[in-house]
C-alpha cells in the first residue's frame, strides 16, 4: 500500500498494541505524527492501551494524553475510559479518579472502567461507593464490574465488603451469570468462609467447568485439598470434562496438601487421559511440590525438561526452596536467573542474604547487602489491613499516619502487657505444679 490514510495507520497500531508489541506500535505512532495524517479517537485509543506494557509507561502515556486535550478529544467517553484504564494500570488511581470526575457525562462505560481500575488497585471501599453511586443515577452495573469488585473483595479477604456486594448482585438479578457465581464463591472462599462459597455453588443449577473450577480452587486456599479433590472426581462422574484450569486447580490441591504422589498421577490423567499438553502453570504446580519436599535436583530436572522458560513464579518459589533446605549452590544459580530477569526486584536479593547469613558464609552477606546498594535496591514495604464495621483500614509496620494511631498503640501496649502477664501466670502454675 503506497498511501497510507487514517484507518490504515490506525488499523497497523491497534493491530502491534492488541498483540502486545507496544514498542512498534509506539514507533508507529511517532511516525504517523510526522506524515499529514492526523490520528483519531480510534488511534488514540490503540496506543494508550499499547503504553501500559512499556517500560517508562506513565510518561509515555502522560504525552498522549497531552495530545489528546490538545487535539479536543477529553469528552470522548472511550477514550476517556481508555486513559482510566490505562492509569490504573500504572497505579495511580488517583490520576484515573480526576479524569472520571472532570467527565461531564458519566455513563457505563466510565463508570465500569473507574470501579475496575478502584479494583485493580485494591480501593475496595471506594468501588462500592462508586457501584452504589451508579446505581443511584440509573446507570446498570455489568457483570464484568460486579465480578471486578468482588475479585477485589477476595484478594482483601474482607468478607462484609464482598457480601454487600452480593447482596446488590441479586438485587441487580445477575446470579445466573456463571462469572459473578465463579467470582462469589472464589471472594468467599479466600474470606474464609469456604461454606458460604459451597452454599453458592450447591444452588448453582447448570454447572460448567468455570464453577466445578472455582470450588475446587476455594478447597485448595482453604486447606480442605482433600474435599476438592474428592469434587474433582465428582465433577469427573457428572460428565464435565477438565480443561487446563481444572488441573492447575487440582494441582494447587496437592500442593496445598503436600500430596507429591497425588500430583503425579493427576499429571499423567492430564496428559494420558484427558489429551492435554502441560501449560507453565502445571509444571509450576509439580516444580513447586518436588522443591517443597527437598527434592531439588527433581524440581530441576522438570524446569529443563519442560518446553517453557521458567517464569518469575517458579523460579522465586524454588529459591525459597534453596533456603529452606540449605542448598547455596543451586540457590546462588536460581538467584542469578532472578538477577537477570528482575535486575532492580529486591525479593532476590533479600532471600540470597538470608541464605548466606543462615549458612555463616558472612562475606558472599556483605557483598550482595553492597551489590543492593549499588543497585539502589530497597524493599519494598509490605502494607497490611483490617476491616473494622465495615470499614478497611490499611496500615504499614510502625504507621503513625491514623488519626487515632496514638489510641492504638496504647491498646497495643495493654494487650501487649496483658499477655506476658498471662504467660508468667502459666509459667508460675506450672512450676508450683512441678514442686
Amino acid at each position: 500500500m503506497k498511501q497510507h490514510d487514517q484507518v490504515s495507520w490506525t488499523s497497523i497500531i491497534s493491530g502491534y498494541a492488541q498483540l502486545g508489541c507496544g514498542d512498534e506500535a509506539f514507533l508507529l505512532f511517532k511516525n504517523m505524527l510526522k506524515s499529514d495524517i492526523k490520528p483519531n479517537c480510534f488511534t488514540y485509543v490503540s496506543i494508550i492501551a499499547a503504553c501500559s506494557g512499556l517500560y517508562e509507561a506513565l510518561d509515555l502515556g502522560s504525552a498522549v494524553h497531552a495530545h489528546v486535550l490538545r487535539l479536543g478529544f477529553a469528552t470522548n467517553s472511550f477514550l476517556v475510559s481508555s486513559l482510566i484504564d490505562f492509569y490504573s494500570k500504572c497505579g495511580r488511581a488517583d490520576g484515573a479518579a480526576l479524569l472520571f470526575d472532570a467527565a461531564t457525562t458519566r455513563d457505563n462505560i466510565l463508570y465500569n472502567s473507574m470501579i475496575a481500575g478502584y479494583c485493580q488497585n485494591f480501593y475496595c471501599e471506594d468501588a462500592l461507593k462508586l457501584l452504589i453511586q451508579m446505581r443511584e443515577e440509573g446507570v446498570s452495573p455489568t457483570n464484568f464490574t460486579m465480578s471486578s469488585v468482588l475479585k477485589a473483595c477476595g484478594s482483601l479477604s474482607l468478607l462484609c465488603l464482598g457480601r454487600q456486594v452480593h447482596c446488590l448482585v441479586i438485587k441487580e438479578c445477575l446470579v445466573s451469570n456463571v462469572f459473578i457465581l465463579s467470582s462469589l464463591i472464589d471472594m468467599y472462599s479466600k474470606s474464609g468462609s469456604i461454606d458460604d462459597a459451597r452454599s453458592v455453588f450447591d444452588q448453582t443449577i447448570e454447572r460448567n467447568s468455570v464453577l466445578w473450577t472455582s470450588m475446587i480452587s476455594g478447597y485448595a486456599h482453604s486447606g480442605r485439598a482433600i474435599e476438592g479433590l474428592e469434587l474433582f472426581d465428582c465433577m469427573v462422574k457428572n460428565g464435565c470434562l477438565p480443561d487446563h484450569m481444572c488441573f492447575t486447580a487440582v494441582f494447587s490441591a496437592c500442593n496445598h496438601a503436600g500430596l507429591l504422589n497425588s500430583a503425579v498421577e493427576y499429571f499423567d490423567r492430564m496428559t494420558k487421559g484427558y489429551g492435554l499438553v502441560p501449560k507453565l502453570d502445571q509444571y509450576a504446580c509439580l516444580v513447586d511440590l518436588h522443591a517443597g519436599k527437598g527434592d531439588l535436583m527433581k524440581a530441576i530436572q522438570l524446569i529443563d525438561e519442560m518446553p517453557f522458560n521458567p517464569n518469575i513464579v517458579m523460579l522465586s518459589s524454588l529459591l525459597s526452596s534453596c533456603k529452606t533446605y540449605g542448598a547455596v549452590d543451586l540457590a546462588r544459580k536460581v538467584a542469578n536467573r532472578l538477577f537477570q530477569a528482575q535486575p532492580h526486584n529486591a525479593a532476590p536479593y533479600v532471600t540470597m542474604a538470608r541464605i548466606y547469613a543462615e549458612a555463616g558464609l558472612w562475606d558472599e552477606f556483605t557483598n550482595i547487602k553492597k551489590l543492593m546498594k549499588q543497585k539502589r535496591i530497597k524493599k519494598s514495604a509490605s502494607w497490611s489491613w483490617v476491616e473494622v464495621d465495615g470499614g478497611v483500614h490499611v496500615f504499614l509496620v510502625g504507621d503513625m499516619l491514623h488519626p487515632k494511631s496514638h489510641n492504638i498503640y496504647v491498646l497495643l501496649q495493654q494487650l501487649d502487657l496483658e499477655i506476658k502477664a498471662q504467660c508468667i501466670r502459666q509459667e508460675s502454675e506450672s512450676n508450683d505444679a512441678l514442686l
